[in-house]
Protein backbone atom coordinates (compact mmCIF):
# COMPACT_ATOMS: atom_id res chain seq x y z
CA UNK A 1 0.00 0.00 0.00
CA UNK A 2 2.94 2.76 1.06
CA UNK A 3 4.57 1.72 -2.43
CA UNK A 4 1.68 2.17 -4.29
CA UNK A 5 1.03 6.02 -2.51
CA UNK A 6 4.71 7.11 -2.92
CA UNK A 7 3.73 5.94 -7.34
CA UNK A 8 1.00 8.02 -6.99
CA UNK A 9 2.85 10.87 -5.51
CA UNK A 10 5.49 10.50 -8.30
CA UNK A 11 3.31 11.02 -10.60
CA UNK A 12 1.70 13.81 -8.98
CA UNK A 13 4.73 15.58 -9.25
CA UNK A 14 5.55 18.19 -12.66
CA UNK A 15 8.02 16.70 -14.97
CA UNK A 16 10.72 19.15 -15.80
CA UNK A 17 11.27 19.33 -19.61
CA UNK A 18 14.46 17.54 -21.11
CA UNK A 19 16.88 19.38 -23.18
CA UNK A 20 17.34 19.13 -26.45
CA UNK A 21 20.08 18.85 -28.74
CA UNK A 22 21.00 22.30 -29.55
CA UNK A 23 20.71 24.07 -33.04
CA UNK A 24 23.49 24.66 -35.10
CA UNK A 25 24.71 28.02 -35.18
CA UNK A 26 23.13 30.05 -38.02
CA UNK A 27 19.99 31.38 -39.45
CA UNK A 28 16.67 29.24 -37.95
CA UNK A 29 14.21 30.87 -40.44
CA UNK A 30 13.69 34.45 -42.70
CA UNK A 31 10.30 35.72 -43.03
CA UNK A 32 11.07 39.12 -43.98
CA UNK A 33 10.99 38.49 -47.83
CA UNK A 34 13.89 40.24 -48.64
CA UNK A 35 17.55 39.53 -49.54
CA UNK A 36 19.52 39.17 -46.60
CA UNK A 37 22.78 41.46 -48.03
CA UNK A 38 23.70 43.02 -44.45
CA UNK A 39 26.30 41.86 -42.23
CA UNK A 40 26.42 41.28 -38.59
CA UNK A 41 28.77 39.78 -36.19
CA UNK A 42 27.70 38.57 -33.02
CA UNK A 43 30.41 37.79 -29.76
CA UNK A 44 29.53 36.25 -26.94
CA UNK A 45 30.84 33.71 -23.73
CA UNK A 46 30.94 30.00 -23.23
CA UNK A 47 28.06 28.65 -21.11
CA UNK A 48 25.02 30.55 -22.60
CA UNK A 49 23.30 30.40 -26.03
CA UNK A 50 21.35 32.71 -27.43
CA UNK A 51 18.91 33.28 -30.43
CA UNK A 52 18.71 36.36 -31.81
CA UNK A 53 15.10 37.61 -33.54
CA UNK A 54 15.21 40.31 -36.40
CA UNK A 55 12.23 42.46 -35.00
CA UNK A 56 9.84 45.69 -36.91
CA UNK A 57 10.67 48.63 -34.67
CA UNK A 58 7.08 49.37 -35.18
CA UNK A 59 4.91 46.22 -34.09
CA UNK A 60 7.53 44.24 -32.68
CA UNK A 61 6.92 41.41 -34.89
CA UNK A 62 10.24 39.38 -35.83
CA UNK A 63 10.88 38.73 -39.30
CA UNK A 64 14.33 36.68 -39.06
CA UNK A 65 15.38 34.09 -35.97
CA UNK A 66 19.39 32.51 -35.74
CA UNK A 67 20.68 31.00 -33.35
CA UNK A 68 24.22 31.67 -31.15
CA UNK A 69 25.78 28.89 -29.59
CA UNK A 70 28.27 30.86 -26.51
CA UNK A 71 31.64 31.13 -27.42
CA UNK A 72 31.81 30.92 -30.96
CA UNK A 73 31.51 33.80 -33.21
CA UNK A 74 28.24 34.37 -34.94
CA UNK A 75 27.76 35.82 -38.38
CA UNK A 76 24.84 36.56 -39.82
CA UNK A 77 23.33 38.82 -43.09
CA UNK A 78 20.59 40.53 -42.14
CA UNK A 79 17.94 42.43 -44.49
CA UNK A 80 18.24 45.66 -45.59
CA UNK A 81 16.26 48.48 -43.45
CA UNK A 82 15.82 49.23 -39.81
CA UNK A 83 14.91 46.57 -37.29
CA UNK A 84 15.23 45.80 -33.14
CA UNK A 85 17.53 43.30 -32.58
CA UNK A 86 16.22 41.07 -29.28
CA UNK A 87 18.04 37.89 -27.73
CA UNK A 88 16.87 35.14 -25.66
CA UNK A 89 19.46 33.69 -23.53
CA UNK A 90 20.23 30.41 -21.28
CA UNK A 91 21.31 27.23 -21.19
CA UNK A 92 18.99 24.34 -21.77
CA UNK A 93 17.66 24.40 -25.33
CA UNK A 94 14.19 23.22 -24.81
CA UNK A 95 12.97 23.60 -28.24
CA UNK A 96 11.28 26.70 -30.94
CA UNK A 97 8.75 27.31 -28.75
CA UNK A 98 9.68 27.07 -24.84
CA UNK A 99 13.26 28.11 -26.17
CA UNK A 100 15.13 27.81 -22.52
CA UNK A 101 12.54 27.24 -20.73
CA UNK A 102 11.61 29.21 -17.85
CA UNK A 103 14.97 30.25 -17.17
CA UNK A 104 15.11 31.88 -20.40
CA UNK A 105 16.31 35.61 -19.85
CA UNK A 106 15.52 38.61 -22.36
CA UNK A 107 17.70 41.61 -23.36
CA UNK A 108 17.23 44.21 -26.35
CA UNK A 109 19.10 46.44 -28.24
CA UNK A 110 17.81 50.40 -27.31
CA UNK A 111 18.68 51.76 -30.44
CA UNK A 112 17.27 50.27 -34.00
CA UNK A 113 20.21 48.92 -36.37
CA UNK A 114 19.70 51.06 -39.72
CA UNK A 115 21.14 48.49 -42.45
CA UNK A 116 22.14 50.73 -46.00
CA UNK A 117 23.97 50.85 -48.56
CA UNK A 118 26.66 53.65 -48.07
CA UNK A 119 27.96 55.46 -51.19
CA UNK A 120 28.77 53.57 -54.12
CA UNK A 121 30.56 50.22 -52.57
CA UNK A 122 29.75 50.18 -48.72
CA UNK A 123 27.23 48.71 -46.63
CA UNK A 124 26.67 49.23 -43.23
CA UNK A 125 27.62 46.19 -40.93
CA UNK A 126 26.95 46.15 -37.11
CA UNK A 127 29.75 44.03 -34.63
CA UNK A 128 27.82 43.42 -30.71
CA UNK A 129 29.14 41.51 -28.10
CA UNK A 130 27.26 39.98 -25.12
CA UNK A 131 28.29 39.50 -21.98
CA UNK A 132 27.11 37.67 -18.78
CA UNK A 133 27.12 40.07 -15.58
CA UNK A 134 25.56 39.05 -12.45
CA UNK A 135 23.71 36.11 -13.55
CA UNK A 136 22.47 38.42 -16.86
CA UNK A 137 23.22 38.69 -20.28
CA UNK A 138 23.99 42.30 -21.13
CA UNK A 139 24.99 44.05 -24.72
CA UNK A 140 28.28 45.15 -23.54
CA UNK A 141 28.98 46.99 -26.52
CA UNK A 142 26.98 47.35 -30.27
CA UNK A 143 29.22 49.24 -32.65
CA UNK A 144 28.59 49.89 -36.66
CA UNK A 145 30.72 49.15 -38.94
CA UNK A 146 30.96 49.49 -42.20
CA UNK A 147 32.28 46.60 -45.29
CA UNK A 148 33.67 47.83 -49.02
CA UNK A 149 32.61 45.75 -51.56
CA UNK A 150 34.86 45.83 -54.19
CA UNK A 151 34.88 44.77 -57.94
CA UNK A 152 38.55 43.46 -59.38
CA UNK A 153 38.83 42.73 -63.00
CA UNK A 154 40.88 40.63 -64.89
CA UNK A 155 41.88 40.17 -68.66
CA UNK A 156 42.90 37.19 -70.32
CA UNK A 157 44.30 36.72 -73.94
CA UNK A 158 42.06 33.91 -75.42
CA UNK A 159 42.99 31.80 -78.78
CA UNK A 160 39.96 32.27 -80.70
CA UNK A 161 38.33 28.61 -80.96
CA UNK A 162 36.81 27.60 -84.38
CA UNK A 163 33.30 27.10 -82.85
CA UNK A 164 33.14 30.75 -80.81
CA UNK A 165 29.77 31.85 -81.42
CA UNK A 166 29.70 34.84 -83.72
CA UNK A 167 32.51 33.98 -85.62
CA UNK A 168 32.20 35.44 -89.01
CA UNK A 169 33.39 33.71 -92.55
CA UNK A 170 35.67 36.07 -92.73
CA UNK A 171 37.06 35.07 -89.26
CA UNK A 172 36.82 31.50 -90.23
CA UNK A 173 38.92 31.58 -93.46
CA UNK A 174 42.01 33.41 -91.00
CA UNK A 175 41.51 30.66 -88.98
CA UNK A 176 42.29 28.29 -91.22
CA UNK A 177 45.34 29.74 -92.35
CA UNK A 178 48.60 28.46 -91.19
CA UNK A 179 50.01 30.77 -88.84
CA UNK A 180 53.03 31.34 -90.53
CA UNK A 181 51.05 31.80 -93.66
CA UNK A 182 52.04 35.91 -95.02
CA UNK A 183 48.67 37.74 -95.07
CA UNK A 184 46.63 38.46 -98.51
CA UNK A 185 46.17 42.37 -96.93
CA UNK A 186 48.99 44.50 -98.90
CA UNK A 187 49.11 46.80 -95.75
CA UNK A 188 51.06 44.22 -93.79
CA UNK A 189 53.93 42.88 -96.39
CA UNK A 190 55.06 39.94 -95.66
CA UNK A 191 55.09 40.02 -91.87
CA UNK A 192 53.99 36.92 -90.61
CA UNK A 193 50.10 37.07 -89.85
CA UNK A 194 49.71 36.63 -85.72
CA UNK A 195 47.35 34.09 -84.72
CA UNK A 196 43.38 34.95 -84.33
CA UNK A 197 42.73 35.98 -80.65
CA UNK A 198 40.54 37.58 -78.71
CA UNK A 199 39.89 39.74 -74.53
CA UNK A 200 38.17 37.75 -72.43
CA UNK A 201 37.00 39.73 -69.28
CA UNK A 202 36.39 38.11 -65.77
CA UNK A 203 35.95 39.53 -62.23
CA UNK A 204 34.98 38.90 -58.69
CA UNK A 205 33.30 40.60 -55.91
CA UNK A 206 35.80 41.32 -52.75
CA UNK A 207 35.17 42.86 -49.60
CA UNK A 208 36.84 44.82 -46.91
CA UNK A 209 35.62 44.86 -43.08
CA UNK A 210 37.74 46.28 -40.38
CA UNK A 211 40.95 47.01 -42.49
CA UNK A 212 40.91 43.32 -42.65
CA UNK A 213 42.51 41.26 -45.90
CA UNK A 214 40.75 41.33 -49.02
CA UNK A 215 38.55 38.17 -48.86
CA UNK A 216 36.11 36.51 -51.77
CA UNK A 217 32.56 37.26 -51.13
CA UNK A 218 30.19 34.30 -52.00
CA UNK A 219 26.75 35.72 -53.40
Amino acid sequence: MCRLLVLLLLLALPVPALAEDRPRAGLLWNRSGLPATFPLVVRSNQGTDHVLYVTDPEDRAPVMAGYIRGGEVFRLLLPPGEWRLRFASGRDWQGGDRLFGPATAWTEMQDNVDLKVLGIDRRRAYVITLDDRDGATVIAEAREAAECQLVLWDSYNREWPDDFPGTSDRDRGLLERRPDEPRDDARYGDRVRPKLRYVERDYDFYRKRHGALLLPLLI
